[in-house]
């Protein structure tokens, strides 16, 4: 079989266990949280919030083309959001306090996931696609202004799970609501974003 003949029903088998990957699992939590559902409500945060950053660019620009106003690429940055979790189908959900508070941990973790990643994930895929979907997931989150969009939106997402939560009266996520919010405020600039936030500040408080 050539390299570039399409056999890919592993690769499709594999990325439906995310639906089975439950997010976080030290917490409870009334409705269930998969991986699959964050990162498809990721993937639909960041594609709202460039085309209303794209809206707000044109209109503060409006001599400008598209061409020169340093647009978000808006297919680039949806399919970052919807990647950047995949390499989860081989070493599931690590709680972000574990993997933030111990930096060797951190670091270790880092080179298993970027393993999993050029040697698993996408293994079964044509090279060029592989290479093109290891290329994107390795830039997910980097600091290009899709990456920091991605970045942002996996903070986000999280922040609206722990509304709907809370919504339901159960308050064990009060503290992830508010870690959510303070470091969306204080790590990106993003303006619609912050509009959003204000917005949600007047309901949750």
């Amino acid at each position: 079989m050539s390299e570039n003949s399409i056999k890919i029903l592993d690769f499709l088998k594999r990325t439906q266990v995310l639906c089975y990957i439950e997010r976080c699992s030290n917490t409870p939590h009334i409705r269930s949280y998969s991986v699959a559902q964050h990162s498809y409500y990721i993937a639909l945060y960041t594609m709202l919030f460039a085309d209303l950053e794209n809206n707000r660019i044109r209109g503060e620009n409006s001599f400008g083309t598209d061409s020169v106003l340093n647009l978000y690429d808006t297919s680039e940055v949806i399919k970052k959001a919807l990647l950047h979790d995949l390499e989860e189908t081989i070493t599931g959900d690590i709680l972000y306090p574990v993997h933030n508070k111990n930096i060797d941990f951190k670091k270790t973790l880092e080179q298993v996931r970027e393993k999993c990643v050029d040697e698993e994930v996408f293994m079964e895929l044509p090279k060029k696609v592989r290479e093109y979907y290891i290329r994107l997931w390795k830039t997910s989150k980097d600091d290009t202004k899709e990456g920091i969009l991605v970045a942002c939106m996996d903070k986000f997402e999280i922040l609206v799970f722990t509304m709907q939560e809370l919504d339901m009266g159960n308050l064990a996520f009060r503290n992830m609501y508010e870690n959510a919010i303070s470091i969306i405020e204080n790590a990106f600039d993003i303006p619609s974003v912050s509009e959003a936030l204000v917005e949600i500040r007047l309901n949750y408080g």
